[in-house]
């Protein structure tokens, strides 16, 4: 009987400890985190911070090396550098989705994401826009968002630089639209 028992209560032990502490290691980070703040579950709706930003823009599979990136208020500005004569919209493009993707369905509090996508003009030693975007979490569709990451190397229809606010400088249309 004192087997049986034994048996019983490491038993009974094993299954206890299996249910609790994987609830006991998910307080761990809750107690860290900043009073006022929730941790959301996975990446989606994860909190942007000033001591995150790096490691989480790290994260995401840009082509385009970022320029610089800044947070601040619900507001993510991100500047995105093309160097080099071999890139095309429909990388530029897709660059663009993937910070937007970034901002709104991975992240719960931005609000609104400046994009730009600059080039280094090596010969005037400056930097020339290309690209610009003001979208707005209010305003973005995950279907805007297909149809960025689709738009080939085609010039982007009206609608979809009307609902992300992009602006096309005359150095993009001369030069990659319509060369």
């Amino acid at each position: 009987m004192k087997r049986g028992g034994l048996i019983g209560a490491t038993l009974f032990l094993a299954v206890a400890s299996a249910s609790i502490l994987p609830a006991l290691a998910g307080l761990a980070p809750a107690a860290l985190m900043p009073p006022g703040e929730v941790q959301a579950l996975g990446a989606e709706g994860a909190i942007l911070r000033d001591d995150n930003l790096v490691d989480r823009l790290a994260d995401v599979p840009f082509t385009l090396p970022i320029d610089s990136a800044g947070w601040k208020a619900g507001v993510l500005t991100l500047d995105l550098k093309v160097t080099g004569n071999d890139h095309e919209p429909e990388e530029l493009y897709r660059n663009m989705a993937e910070a937007i993707g970034f901002a709104f369905q991975d992240t719960a509090n931005v609000e609104q994401l400046l994009l730009r996508v600059l080039v280094d003009d090596k010969w005037l030693d400056s930097r020339r826009l290309l690209l610009a975007g003001d979208i707005r979490r209010s305003e973005w569709s995950s279907e805007g968002l297909g149809r960025l990451r689709e738009a080939g190397n085609r010039p982007l229809p009206e609608a979809l630089r009307r609902q992300f606010r992009i602006s096309e400088s005359e150095l993009w249309r001369k030069q990659f639209i319509y060369p």
